[in-house]
């Protein structure tokens, strides 16, 4: 009887220690989870990321049009200094 009482203890021991070691996967479990949600949320920076430089590129070529812009004001003031020289 004794005897089975020890062996009973024993896997008790044992079912106790499977316990621990699945209580230690079910928090690795979890961590992997929040490594997962962080993972998401680069990408989604980096989704963020990738529009800004678009809006940059955008941003840049607007610079340019309004330069033309400039140079078509300062063109159309010459020919109508142009004009007003060819009337006198």
């Amino acid at each position: 009887m004794l005897t089975e009482l020890l062996k009973l203890s024993l896997m008790l021991t044992e079912l106790l220690k499977l316990s621990l070691i699945d209580t230690e996967l079910l928090k690795l479990s979890l961590i992997d989870t929040e490594l997962l949600k962080l993972s998401l949320m680069l990408t989604e920076l980096l989704k963020l990321s990738l529009i800004d430089t678009e809006l940059l590129k955008l941003s840049l070529m607007l610079t340019e049009l309004l330069k033309l812009s400039l140079i078509v004001t300062e063109l159309l003031q010459l020919s109508l200094i142009d004009t007003t020289l060819l009337n006198l």
